[in-house]
């Protein structure tokens, strides 16, 4: 914080010759302002990180975690949720990285992409897989999900992106694309690693609408899920009703709402000979016309997915129902100023009462930000999290004794 200081004051001398003593001053007190305020935003998000939680999961990540015992410096000049979540799209890089795309046909007729990061040397058909699951309009091309890839890779796992219908530059056969509570494609996705790996358990990592997606599965009926030994849930709306209105506040539907339908209504578009001249139970050109994110799931998803409207699907779509039936060890981390999962709608009594659960929460980091350092374009907060849990999945072989990791695991 010096240093920032004494280039503030570098500044002003070179400034100064130009300007007359009262713009001085004002130049000065701005300066001042925005520094103070800048230090005083940096003392107070820089917390270690709350781990909530009753089982064996947060005992293992009590006892082995190094990321939770540190403090977790956000970016200094990140002043806010906002800035941690547009800057992390802006500045993060992309990891150059090469990939195998494999489409996997639906019963339906459609297709979803599976994009696997290759391996160099000799194969173990007994590694474990790390499944990476995007956010709502997300894919392998994304910045936040090859980094999550590489969290994989550096554990030395099987590692790929389960992307969405549509997504990641796919093509849509059919006119039927995702939705939060949908699992039939994840549960084929995996269906399709436990055939070809069947000794491989499985780690999910999901993000955001992918965490929804996760949530609904793992605790679903579906023998699919028999290798998915563990899942980390980053960023996820738990309560529908609770991101419909923090969304579609004035700040939030121009930041992410607008944008986000924006991307929908692209996937859509690029596909538009699927949807004219057919006969489905949604308008085309009027869910085009929407405005909103509830609008376009009341005229496209909800009617997609065979429920009456938007509120019937935000309700199915609730996650945190779900919590109380998950039995695989589940890290759910988010941060506090999440502006599309609000704080008060965090699954903190679920937490509570399943053993199998624990939560992570830090006191800034936006919606799937988690910036750190002062120029924020390398991996984040949240990937030196990911990376640990998976490394602590594996050699505690998946939380049986958290004195099985190795004496040189630090």
């Amino acid at each position: 914080m010096t240093n920032i200081a004494q280039l503030g004051a570098t500044a002003m001398l070179g400034i100064s010759a130009y300007m007359f003593p009262s713009q001085i001053v004002r130049l000065r007190s701005l300066i001042m302002f925005v520094l103070g305020h800048i230090l005083y935003n940096f003392v107070k998000s820089s917390k270690n990180p709350e781990l909530l939680g009753q089982g064996k999961l947060k005992q293992v990540l009590e006892e082995c975690s190094t990321v939770l015992t540190e403090t977790y410096y956000p970016t200094p000049w990140c002043l806010g949720p906002h800035l941690h979540t547009v800057l992390r799209v802006l500045f993060q890089n992309v990891p150059k990285m090469r990939l195998e795309r494999e489409y996997i046909r639906t019963p339906d007729g459609g297709q979803f992409a599976l994009d696997w990061l290759v391996n160099k040397g000799p194969d173990d058909l007994d590694k474990p897989i790390v499944m990476v699951v995007p956010g709502i309009t997300g894919g392998s091309h994304n910045n936040y999900v090859r980094h999550l890839m590489l969290n994989g890779h550096t554990n030395k796992c099987r590692t790929l992106v389960f992307n969405n219908r549509g997504c990641a530059y796919s093509t849509l056969l059919t006119p039927r694309t995702y939705s939060g509570s949908n699992t039939e494609d994840m549960s084929l996705a995996v269906r399709t690693l436990t055939d070809r790996y069947p000794n491989a358990p499985i780690i999910i990592v999901a993000v955001s609408l992918g965490g929804m997606i996760t949530t609904h599965f793992v605790t679903s009926n579906d023998p699919a899920k028999t290798n998915v030994k563990a899942c980390c849930i980053i960023s996820s709306p738990w309560n529908s009703f609770g991101t419909y209105e923090s969304i579609n506040k004035p700040v939030n539907h121009m930041l992410y709402q607008r944008y986000l339908l924006g991307k929908l209504k692209g996937i859509v578009s690029n596909h538009k000979h699927l949807y004219q001249n057919r006969r489905l139970p949604f308008n085309y050109r009027q869910m085009m016309k929407a405005e909103t994110l509830w609008e376009w799931d009341d005229r496209f998803t909800s009617k997609m997915f065979g429920f009456k409207d938007w509120k019937e699907y935000y309700t199915d779509g609730h996650s945190f129902k779900k919590l109380p039936y998950v039995d695989i060890p589940m890290l759910i981390i988010n941060a506090e100023d999440d502006p599309l999962s609000p704080l008060d709608y965090l699954p903190f009594v679920e937490v509570q009462e399943n053993p199998n659960l624990a939560m992570i929460l830090t006191k800034t980091g936006g919606h799937i930000g988690f910036l750190e350092g002062w120029i924020p374009s390398g991996p984040t907060w949240v990937n030196r999290a990911v990376e640990e849990f998976v490394r602590l999945m594996i050699f505690t072989d998946f939380l049986k004794s958290s004195e099985d990791v190795p004496n040189d695991y630090y």
